[in-house]
């Protein structure tokens, strides 16, 4: 143990050792001088020791349930993250100082955000611009020219939308009014959004929710995590393909999940689709119009009701895409 102390005093992070009661065995320098911890802990339980509650309550509900844990807080002035591993006889939580990186996150949001907003005034200007000089022209040529200048100028408002959107989501400043939703209703409203699209490329929308199924969430959000699920549905997916969109319960959460008949994706992409601006086949994003932000979108929606979002998907044989929100 003194060899593993003489090591941990010289780490960049924190570490704290518990035994199977959750009494202190060890905790490194890096927790004292933070004062994060008393310095006489040695062998007391750690709720008596610790001096942040949102940590005691972080380590009492892993210890709890028996489970690894991940959770942020802030102790004067600094933001931490810490990881809890459960096991048998011993218990390690590790603490990192994420300060800086959540200044630059807020920065980064705040860039984007700014620089959306400001973009967002002449692009409408243009786009008015542009449809009063298509409306007033006759050469059919120069219309051709003038329409598909619009068609980028709607690509660029879609863009500065989803920057809008996710920036919202990502700070976490986003209230949710949550609120009982009739989901096939709302899937109805969805697939009529799209019809035209589905209609463009052959593809057939099913709706397979049962009539009394109900989520607790907010709406308009729900509405946006389906419109972009169903939209990648159609996008890559066959000629003449089929989108299916079902909903369940398992054990305390409600899944939605959207099939499609499509492409599938290369396994070796899979771990990164809900980046944003992460796309599979670069080419046919930009031929169909796509942001690179959908998937991102729907990840933090379900992050933000708590929940989760999982794609199961095989090349050649379609994607399933599962949104896991807890019921209560």
């Amino acid at each position: 143990m003194s060899l593993l102390k003489e090591f941990l005093s010289h780490v960049g992070e924190g570490y704290l050792l518990l035994d199977r009661e959750g009494k202190i065995l060890l905790a490194n320098e890096f927790l004292t001088k933070r004062e994060l911890i008393r310095k006489d802990f040695e062998g007391k339980p750690y709720y008596e020791c610790l001096n942040n509650l949102s940590l005691i309550s972080c380590l009492a509900e892993a210890l709890s349930e028996r489970k690894e844990k991940v959770c942020q807080f802030l102790h004067e002035d600094k933001e931490y993250s810490v990881y809890v591993f459960v096991g048998q006889e011993l218990s390690v939580a590790r603490f990192s100082d994420i300060t800086e990186l959540k200044r630059y996150e807020r920065s980064r949001r705040e860039f984007v955000a700014n620089v959306s907003h400001e973009l967002k005034t002449p692009v409408a200007v243009l786009k008015s611009l542009l449809e009063t000089l298509y409306e007033e022209e006759d050469r059919e040529d120069k219309k051709a020219l003038l329409e598909k200048a619009i068609r980028r100028i709607e690509g660029m408002e879609r863009l500065i939308e989803d920057l809008l959107v996710l920036t919202k989501l990502e700070s976490g400043e986003e209230r949710l009014k949550r609120q009982e939703v009739e989901l096939k209703s709302l899937v109805r409203e969805v697939f009529e959004f799209l019809e035209e699209k589905a209609r463009e490329r052959s593809v057939e929308l099913i709706e397979e929710v049962k009539e009394d199924f109900k989520l607790l969430a907010d709406e308009d959000k729900m509405f946006l995590l389906l419109k972009n699920l169903v939209d990648n549905a159609i996008k890559y997916n066959m000629e003449g393909g089929k989108v299916f969109v079902r909903a369940y319960t398992s054990g305390r959460h409600a899944v939605l999940e959207v099939e499609d008949t499509g492409t599938g994706i290369p396994k070796e992409h899979i771990p990164f689709i809900f980046e944003r601006f992460y796309r599979v086949d670069p080419s046919r994003s930009r031929e169909m119009g796509g942001t690179g932000l959908g998937l991102s979108i729907v990840k933090h929606i379900a992050l933000s009701h708590g929940g989760r979002v999982e794609v199961e998907s095989r090349e050649g044989m379609g994607s399933t895409f599962r949104v896991y929100l807890p019921l209560e």
